[in-house]
Order: structure tokens, then C-alpha cells, then sequence
């Protein structure tokens, strides 16, 4: 266990005002909706809202799309998108953008979608213009002041804006800060940064940083990728024109090498969300890369958006909503959301696997980690981040190390980015919580891109996770607490079960701390589930109530008295005798029968306090989409299944089916019973004293749609020690300061 102190805290209005007078003069030369866009602006995001709330059967009507039909759309859209990029080869070049305000302002006559005429620039002609100039100015006014981030001292920096040719000559917006060169770097070649934009952001998402960082002797470059704002084309999800258009930016900085005194032999990529997982794709794709960051990035599109088979409704919506130009600046390719719809569908035909294949970094393994690379990653997700959920994280981060990588993994307190967003804005150590985010990632770009420039620190941790603590939420003033682990699965956290019986969960017991599941056995007892939305369990929005939660300390709470006993059930276990900390993914085991063939489990753990109080620690939901064995669309040639069994009969073997880590499909026979796993999400906390561990069950997750939902739907779970909560403790050998 650790603790990050914090230095002084110096009010950060300064800094602020600089970022927010930058940020806001460049947002607002950009496009301003008409009256009718207002509208259609309000409609969307109405529709948006409903989606999140309306029952799965309303909803999922939609998305019952047959593999066939899903299919034909899908080709459809990938057949004119691959005729275009076949035919285009243009060659890498740099072009320097003319004034890209103007060009802003001039979107506003153009059009968000007609981007064919913004970057009329000439190469050669001088890239300083009055976006780069202010931002220099107000930047290096920042940092000789100290505010916020930034330090006095260090490099000077220059900044220059420019245009790259990308697949198909789509031209993409990249702004550059660089060491200036005096007397005594004429020589220096420095490391490289390459920054990606975030989903809906533009290039002035990482300017503290690139100031912060070329202080301290790095190149950074940072480019929108095709689609985004005064970048052009369209955007394909992290498909493989981004992929392409990264290599070229990488081309781009061994062009532009001399001019920026770069060292393109050292070269990092990194971004946030989507940035975050096209830096790892990228390195994936090019051997110049020599580490990659990604921050609330993700390994697995499929586990993100129908993750255990449940269609994450509202990040759908959220998604494709924020893509349109209307609400995103964003041009969302056409090809994208069939697959999307197909992927919320159950889908799992071969060429929505290979579209999903292709956007997962999970499935690059081979070249980012295999023949020698071992490319070193820092991944760092949130705990409370409801799209790239922290148990995604640590599974990511397994699949990562397994393959060869060398990886550094954080979890913070937050939602989707939200522990990153402070140090990005200059101020991580001035509002609220002292982050060590940012000054993890520049110690791993140091150890990484400047091996021997100072004595060598010691090793990291494998994985640093933050102990939740309401007292000291995000957006309040306080030293949070991170638990460190050497290794990863950490001796220091064992499983540990509380089986169900009756309404109660059994206290682990010594012998039974590590022991399986014993077999499925006629049941002496079962709990009856009837489906229905109203459990009297609260999981919170899918946004704002995980946002007040970690930002103000306002834990979700439900409580026993409102329980519904006829679509939930709540099992406890005996009060707390001592503290108790779990960190980890829990999960839960469940011997289950059901009257359907389809069905949702959603599992909630909760500290429940002496008066009823349910605080809400994890949850997580798994939909069974068709009883029996798989069908044949999950069998494609080479694919193996979880315990990596051959599944087709020609081909190498590939890890890699739908890609999740458990089936949609249930091998239970009609009319017969057998085991249901619910993974939840990652978490570290403490259960206090007193408070008793409670495990609550329905047939309907409200921020997951459900496979039926059905009212005449009934499922029967045993509850005489074959269905178990399984939960990752700290033991107190462990070292666990309680």
C-alpha cells in the first residue's frame, strides 16, 4: 500500500482562466447550430434518454437483427468503404495548414460534413499561425509562472501546426510542440510522443501536456484523427484506416525528424479512450513504436458494448449519438453502427467477429507482445467507468502479460475519464485529489523513450488500484490511497466464497476459501425469480449517479425494506466482526434453472449497514441468449474456445471467437438446470465493522438490455451451497493496512 502525497496547494485560477480563455475562443470560431439544429440536438438527445430507460423488449426490437440481414447491411457498407481505400495510395506528405481559425469559421459556412476544401495550405509555407501563437504564448506564460502543472524551468518550446495526407489524401489537423533549438540542442535528438484525440475532442485536449512535456525534452506531436472536427474523412471506429493514418503520422515524424530534432527511433504513442486504443492498435501495427499509453482505453470492443452477451444500451446510443455532427463534430462512418446494432443483436456471425477482431487490441497480441517486441504498456482505467469497465481492465492486462508485454496498469475513483481529465486541463495536483496519473505516465515515457538519462527507479508495481473512500472522493481535497501489487493475480488476494443458503450467504470458511463449485445436485431449496423491472434495487444511471458517486462521495444506496421479493432477492451474510477489504473482480456462481431458453442474471454486491442501508460496492449482469450447445456461427475454422479446445478443423488455433470471455450461449438442456457465472466490476474498498456483505439477484439490470423480458419468465436459483458470491480479500498477511 501506498500514499501519494500532495505539495502545496496553490489555487488554480490562473491557469484556468489561461485554459478556459484558450479553449473556449478556439471551440467558439467552430460551427454554430442553427435554430433547427438546436432542435434536432434536443430531439437526439431525448431519444438518447429514452433509450436508456425504455424496458429491453420495447428496445430490443431493434436490434433483433438476423445474422443474415445484418449481414448483407454490413457487407453492403465494407465493400464501398474497401473499394474506396483500395483504390487510394498517395503517398505520405506534411502540408502545413494555412490559418486554421479561418478555416474554423469557414466550417460554419461549409459544413461539418464538407471538409474537401479546409486545408488549402501550399507545402512549405511557414506554419505559425494565430491558433499556435497564442497557444505558445499562453502557455509559456503559464509554465514561467508555475501554474498548475506546468513548471518553471526547462526547455524552451515551439509549436507549429500542419496538415498530414492520410489514407486517401484525407487530411488530418496535427499540432507539434517541440524543444526549440539553441546552442546547446543544435545536436539533441529528443523522444517522441504521438497524442491521439479522444471520441468528439480536438487538438487543444492535450496542449498543457504538450507544453509540460516538450519542457522536459520530448517531441509531441498530437493529430485528430479522419472524421473529427477539421480532420477529413470519416470515422470507422478504429478500424484499419486509422490505423493506417497513424502509420502515416509516423512517417511524418521520420520526415519531419531534423526540423523537430526528433529521434523517430524512440517514439510513444498515447491518447485517452479512443486515443488510448488507437495507441495500442498503432504500436500493434508498427514496429517503430516503443511503448504505448492508453488511458480509459479498452482491449475488447465486444466486451465494451455486449460484454457476458448484455447490450450496454446506453453507451450505444451515447456513441453513435456523439459521432453525428450535430453533437460530436464528428462524420460516423455508415458502416459503423449496422455492426454496432449487430453486436447489441447477439450477432456473432464470422465477419461481425472479424470487424470486432480488428478494433480489439486483445486480438494483436501476437505482434505487439510476440518475436522479441515486448512492448511496454501503462494502462490506467476507472472504477467507476460504466463503458471500459475496470474488470475489462484487469482482464485486458492479463491477456496483455500473458502474450509477453511488459505492462504498468492503474485503477482509479472516476468514470470514464474522469481521473484523467484534471492533469489534461494542468491542474492534477491543484483540484481536488493529488493524481499521480500524469506523473506515472511521464516516469514510464522516461523509462522507456530515455533509458539512462538518470539512475534507473525501481521497478513499478504491476498494478496500482485505489482504495475507495467517500470521505475523500475525486472533486474534494485529499491524499487518495492506492494499494500496490508486485504481481498480478497477487498472492496477497485470495477468492473467497459465501454460498448461498436459504436467504442468508454463509461465511467463507478456512477449508473453503479457495475450493470449486461442488457439482450440480437436486437442490433441497430454491429462490423463485419472476422477471420484472421493479426490483427495489438501485443501480444508479448509467452517467450522472457513477459521477456523483465518485466526484462528491455520494454513495448509490438501496435498502432492504424496498426489496421486492417477487422479481429480487437479497442474500446476507453475518455483520463484520472487522474491517474487511476486497479488491478485485468478484463473481458470482449461480445454479439456476429457467422456464425460457433466454434470460438476464444480474448480480449486486452491497455493504449493508445494522439499519437495512445497501451501499452499492459492484454489479454486473450476463444475458443467455439460446440454451444448448453453440450454434454453428460460433464455429469458424481455427477458433478455439475458452479453455482454448479446437473448435473448427483447419487452421492455426486463435484465442479469439466472439471476442468475450464468457459464452452467450447456455449448454443446459430444456427443462434442465445447471451453472451461471456473473462477472462483476473490479473494485478495492472496505467493508466496515458491523456492516454485514450482501448479495442481491433479479432478472433485470437496468443499465443493460435484457435477453427477455418476459413476464411470464421464471427462474429458479438453488440456494443450498451450489450457487456462491465469490469475492477477491486482502488478507491481513497480505499486508492490507485496515
Amino acid at each position: 500500500m501506498i500514499t501519494h502525497s500532495t505539495r502545496s496547494r496553490r489555487w488554480p485560477i490562473p491557469l484556468t482562466l489561461v485554459a478556459t480563455t484558450l479553449f473556449a475562443a478556439l471551440t467558439l470560431v467552430g460551427r454554430r447550430p442553427s435554430s433547427e439544429g438546436i432542435d434536432s440536438l434536443a430531439t437526439a438527445f431525448d431519444d438518447s434518454t429514452m433509450a436508456a430507460t425504455l424496458t429491453a423488449e420495447q428496445k430490443l426490437v431493434d436490434f433483433q437483427v438476423s445474422a443474415d440481414e445484418t449481414e448483407e447491411a454490413v457487407n453492403s457498407q465494407i465493400g464501398t468503404a474497401g473499394a474506396q481505400a483500395g483504390s487510394l495510395s498517395l503517398p505520405a506528405s506534411s502540408e502545413v495548414l494555412p490559418a486554421p481559425l479561418e478555416h474554423v469559421r469557414q466550417s460554419v459556412a461549409d459544413g461539418v460534413g464538407e471538409a474537401s476544401t479546409r486545408f488549402g495550405g501550399e507545402v512549405g509555407k511557414a506554419g505559425r499561425f494565430a491558433s499556435s501563437r497564442v497557444t505558445e504564448s499562453l502557455l509559456g506564460l503559464a509554465q514561467a509562472g508555475g501554474l498548475g502543472d506546468l513548471k518553471p524551468g526547462g526547455l524552451s518550446v515551439e509549436w507549429e501546426e500542419l496538415a498530414i495526407s492520410g489514407v486517401g489524401g484525407a487530411r488530418l489537423k496535427a499540432v507539434v510542440a517541440y524543444p526549440k533549438a539553441g546552442a546547446a540542442e543544435a545536436t539533441r535528438r529528443f523522444p517522441v510522443v504521438v497524442l491521439c484525440n479522444s471520441w468528439v475532442m480536438n487538438w487543444w485536449e492535450y496542449a498543457v501536456k504538450q507544453q509540460e512535456w516538450a519542457a522536459a525534452g520530448y517531441v509531441v506531436l498530437m493529430y485528430v484523427a479522419r472524421g473529427w472536427w477539421e480532420s477529413e474523412g470519416e470515422v470507422t471506429a478504429a478500424g484499419p484506416l486509422e490505423v493506417d493514418d497513424a502509420r502515416r503520422v509516423l512517417d511524418t515524424v521520420e520526415t519531419r525528424a531534423s526540423d523537430w530534432h526528433a529521434d523517430p527511433s524512440r517514439i510513444a504513442t498515447a491518447g485517452v479512450s479512443y486515443g488510448g486504443g488507437l495507441a495500442v492498435l498503432t504500436a500493434a501495427a508498427d514496429s517503430r513504436v516503443t511503448a504505448a499509453v492508453s488511458l480509459s482505453g479498452w482491449g475488447n470492443i465486444n466486451r465494451a458494448l455486449a460484454g457476458q452477451g448484455a447490450p450496454n444500451l446506453f453507451w450505444y446510443e451515447v456513441l453513435k449519438l456523439s459521432g453525428s455532427p450535430w453533437v460530436g463534430m464528428g462524420r460516423l462512418s455508415k458502416s459503423v453502427s449496422p455492426h454496432f446494432r449487430a453486436i447489441l443483436a447477439g450477432n456473432r456471425s464470422e465477419e461481425v467477429v472479424g470487424w470486432c477482431r480488428t478494433r480489439s487490441p486483445e486480438a494483436h497480441l501476437q505482434d505487439l507482445c510476440g518475436g522479441g517486441r515486448a512492448t511496454p504498456v501503462l494502462l490506467s482505467n476507472n472504477a467507476e467507468d460504466r463503458l471500459f469497465a475496470p474488470d475489462a481492465a484487469l482482464l485486458y492486462r492479463q491477456a496483455l502479460h500473458g502474450a509477453g508485454c511488459r505492462v504498468e496498469t492503474m485503477i482509479h475513483e472516476g468514470i470514464h475519464a474522469m481521473a484523467e481529465l484534471p492533469g489534461m486541463l494542468g491542474f492534477s495536483d491543484a483540484v481536488a485529489t493529488s493524481s499521480p496519473l500524469w506523473s506515472r505516465v511521464l516516469a514510464f515515457l522516461d523509462a522507456n523513450l530515455k533509458p539512462g538519462a538518470a539512475p534507473p527507479p525501481p521497478p513499478p508495481p504491476a498494478l496500482s488500484f485505489q482504495l475507495r473512500q467517500p470521505e475523500a472522493s475525486v472533486f474534494k481535497n485529499y491524499v487518495p490511497v492506492y494499494l500496490d501489487f508486485d504481481s498480478w493475480p497477487s498472492p496477497r488476494v485470495q477468492p473467497s466464497s459465501y454460498r448461498l443458503r436459504g436467504d442468508a450467504l454463509a461465511p467463507p470458511q478456512a477449508r473453503d476459501v479457495a475450493a470449486p463449485s461442488p457439482p450440480p445436485k437436486a437442490e433441497e431449496c430454491t429462490r423463485r425469480l419472476a422477471y420484472g423491472p421493479d426490483t427495489g434495487f438501485s443501480g444508479g444511471g448509467p452517467l450522472l449517479s457513477p459521477f456523483v458517486s465518485a466526484a462528491a462521495g455520494v454513495q448509490i444506496k438501496s435498502y432492504r425494506r424496498a426489496i421486492n421479493s417477487s422479481s429480487a432477492a437479497l442474500f446476507v451474510a453475518p455483520p463484520q466482526a472487522a474491517p474487511l477489504r476486497v479488491c478485485g473482480i468478484p463473481n458470482a456462481t449461480f445454479h439456476a434453472s429457467s422456464s425460457m431458453d433466454r434470460f438476464q442474471l444480474a448480480a449486486r454486491v452491497f455493504s449493508m449497514a445494522p439499519n437495512g442501508e445497501l451501499e452499492l460496492l459492484s454489479f454486473g449482469a450476463r444475458d443467455v441468449w439460446h440454451r444448448g450447445p453453440d450454434p454453428p456461427c460460433l464455429r469458424p475454422d481455427g477458433i478455439t474456445d475458452e479453455r482454448g479446445t479446437p473448435r473448427g478443423l483447419v487452421g492455426p488455433p486463435r484465442r479469439y471467437l466472439r471476442p468475450d470471455d464468457v459464452r452467450d450461449n447456455w449448454d443446459v438442456p430444456a427443462g434442465g438446470a445447471g451453472e451461471v457465472v456473473v462477472r462483476m466490476a473490479a473494485l478495492c474498498t472496505d467493508v466496515p465493522a458491523g456492516n454485514a456483505v450482501a448479495l442481491g439477484l433479479s432478472l433485470h439490470d437496468p443499465t443493460r438490455a435484457a435477453a427477455n423480458s418476459d413476464v411470464a419468465l421464471r427462474v429458479d436459483v438453488g440456494c443450498c451451497g451450489a450457487s456462491a458470491l465469490w469475492l477477491p480479500v486482502v488478507g491481513a498477511s497480505g499486508g492490507a493496512a485496515l
